[in-house]
């Protein structure tokens, strides 16, 4: 006769709680942390989302705000995104910042705009740091130059770097401690958020804005980040 040994395995979350809680030296604090304290961030941040969203709509006035996309399955889509990128975020700027972009997903000049999800999507993989600079990399106007080399000579029209430090010495200032500019901007390069300008010899770093970015600065100034 073989005996059913079923009921004395662990099953489903038990079996994970008991697999995290054998991890050496933190089982116990990762244990707590996942089964016991991350309902409550998820929560927690939610609300901080939505209550952003709120402030939001209510700056933004009545007149700006297209009522109709709040109940369309596309402002649902949209929710879900941010559900998702905010559920577990650490930076509480992060969560309100991505609350207004939501909420200015609902602004008439925004709310026929076919690419919003992506804007969300794009704007949730910065940091707040990052989504700053690039609203003010944005303001900065592009301005025409000519390299010389030599017997060569380059015309590039960009946003130059000098043009930058000078727009983020302008303030107001929204870093703590040393904002390493070159690092960050790299960042948003990767992320396709800017593009690098090819330029002769040891020219100043230049950039110009993708598509992508342009238009999720355009989201950002609304949402007045």
């Amino acid at each position: 006769m073989i005996k059913d040994l079923s009921r004395y395995a662990p099953e489903g979350v038990a079996w994970i709680r008991a697999a995290v809680s054998c991890v050496p030296f933190v089982g116990g604090a990762l244990d707590h942390l996942v089964f016991d304290k991350a309902d409550a961030i998820r929560v927690k941040n939610l609300e901080a989302a939505i209550a952003a969203i709120s402030s939001q709509i209510e700056s933004a006035g009545e007149s700006r705000i297209d009522k109709a996309w709040f109940d369309s399955e596309e402002a649902l889509a949209t929710f879900k995104i941010m559900s998702d990128k905010i559920s577990y975020e650490p930076d509480p700027e992060k969560v309100e910042s991505i609350g207004r972009v939501v909420a200015a997903c609902g602004n008439k000049e925004h709310s026929s705009d076919p690419n919003k999800l992506s804007v969300v999507e794009h704007l949730s993989r910065l940091s707040t740091t990052q989504i700053k600079l690039l609203a003010v990399v944005a303001r900065v106007t592009p301005i025409e130059k000519k390299i010389s080399t030599g017997s060569l000579e380059q015309t590039a029209t960009a946003i130059w770097l000098s043009d930058i430090i000078a727009a983020l010495r302008g303030g107001p200032q929204f870093w703590s401690g040393t904002l390493t500019v070159d690092q960050e901007l790299e960042v948003l390069e990767s992320l396709n958020t800017i593009r690098r300008v090819q330029l002769m010899g040891t020219s100043e770093a230049a950039f110009v804005i993708t598509t992508i970015g342009k238009r999720a600065a355009s989201y950002v100034q609304t949402a007045g980040l």
